[in-house]
């Protein structure tokens, strides 16, 4: 008998190690990445705020017209909707 496991990364498993690494390389944030993940692809935020156990991470691009994008995790630390 084999057992196959699988590492629970704590987001419930929502994506692959595969879509995970492309997400990163690309830039992208993905539902169900983690802080870490999100901090590989887009850098440490500019300022970071929390409010009722959730945390949300602030960008603000340099470039672009200085466009800003929030990032906004679960208890868990995992990107939410």
């Amino acid at each position: 008998m084999v057992i196959v496991g699988q590492q629970d990364d704590g987001c419930d498993n929502l994506l692959t190690s595969s879509e995970r690494r492309q997400a990163i390389i690309r830039k992208e944030v993905r539902l169900g990445m983690s802080r870490a993940d999100v901090e590989s692809s887009l850098g440490k935020p500019d300022r970071v705020t929390s409010s009722n156990g959730q945390q949300r991470y602030h960008y603000r691009e340099k470039r672009n017209g200085g466009n800003s994008r929030q990032v906004s995790f679960d208890e868990a630390g995992c990107v939410k909707k």
